[in-house]
């Protein structure tokens, strides 16, 4: 997984399990920003984490799906998932 561009942290295969099925997952932490909602986000480094992703999905079909995560920190990253404060009326 793009050892040499510095793109992944790292990677594991997670399995889903729900009631009706079971999938292995291949998840991948990404030192970038992976959504055009996070700051600094640069859809070219995205992609090239996407291309290294579909090659081993393509190389591996025993693997299910990826999903993509975002080890990038920062404010407004973290923001979105924060609970808003409530408010005194």
């Amino acid at each position: 997984m793009l050892v040499a561009n510095r793109l992944v942290k790292s990677a594991w295969i997670a399995v889903d399990v729900t009631q009706e099925r079971t999938e292995r997952v291949l998840v991948v932490e990404a030192y970038i920003a992976v959504s055009p909602l996070e700051k600094n986000f640069d859809a070219h480094r995205y992609e090239k984490v996407v291309e290294d992703v579909r090659r081993v999905l393509s190389a591996h079909p025993e693997i299910d799906r990826a999903s993509i995560l975002s080890m990038h920190r920062d404010t407004g990253c973290t923001a979105l998932f924060r609970s808003q404060p409530a408010t005194v009326a």
